[in-house]
């Protein structure tokens, strides 16, 4: 039950507070709800206080047990650092690192032996396989980069998997810790997974381009990668499908080596 929100049932109101489902969870009166009866039903979260009793809080935390999570570090000591949950008491991570306060970091929330709110850096370890998923290749998924490695962005998606996104197949922004829409690319025989951002249709964009530089672009189907990304932004190899669609719909006219240019004949 610590770490997740619950309806529970008043069943005694004293001066500091009341007592919940089997009165033996406090909600503080700073918490308690104006003209709070017994019986009624009051949504809240449980966790434990500085004393280890199970207490209840109508706040709602940044992260539930179970959740990943971006927290700030806000106090630390000799055994690690504490975060900000969004609650009256913060969460305590376990660490060498000497974090400085302010620090941002992702984290798995998790419950140690004593049944205690608890957060983990080592994320990886609380991810499943993709083996007995019902997930399939091309799916949707919501994900968030989490790690850079020489390879790309690992991210956890649908809270609760690995996957990783390769740098050779990104263009544009990549913002850590934001939640995005990813598509799965491939399911390996170890439950592993790559994701991908799925291609996305440029030539409006191209033709608005055009349209802002009078009509005509100094680029062509051999230009340089790094010409068309500063130019449009988008790789070569986008930008040659969406000059292959405006050809194709007689939008524009490409002069091979040189430029392409709005067809005015339209």
């Amino acid at each position: 039950m610590v770490g997740t929100i619950q309806e529970l049932q008043v069943k005694k109101i004293v001066k500091h507070g009341a007592y919940l489902g089997d009165e033996s969870i406090l909600l503080p009166t700073k918490y308690l709800p104006k003209d709070t009866k017994i019986n009624d039903y009051i949504r809240v979260f449980i966790y434990t206080d500085s004393s280890d009793r199970i207490i209840a809080t109508t706040l709602k935390p940044l992260a539930l047990y179970g959740e990943f999570a971006l927290l700030s570090v806000v106090d630390r000591n000799n055994f690690g650092v504490f975060l900000d949950l969004g609650i009256a008491k913060d969460i305590f991570m376990p660490t060498k690192i000497s974090y400085k306060i302010g620090t941002k970091v992702f984290v798995y929330i998790d419950r140690d032996r004593e049944n205690r709110l608890i957060a983990r850096y080592d994320i990886k370890r609380y991810l499943s396989s993709l083996q007995n998923s019902s997930l399939n290749i091309n799916d949707k998924v919501l994900a968030i980069p989490f790690r850079e490695t020489n390879l790309g962005y690992e991210c956890v998606f649908e809270n609760k998997y690995l996957g990783l996104l390769y740098k050779n197949e990104v263009f544009g922004d990549i913002n850590l810790f934001s939640q995005r829409e990813l598509y799965i690319k491939k399911i390996y025989k170890n439950g592993k997974c790559d994701l991908f951002i799925p291609r996305l249709d440029y030539s409006d964009r191209v033709l608005q381009i055009l349209i802002e530089n009078n009509g005509i672009l100094n680029l062509h189907y051999d230009s340089l990668p790094e010409d068309i990304l500063k130019i449009c932004s988008i790789s070569k190899k986008s930008f040659k499908r969406a000059i292959t669609k405006l050809v194709s719909s007689k939008k524009i006219i490409v002069i091979p080596n040189e430029c392409i240019k709005l067809n005015n004949n339209l």
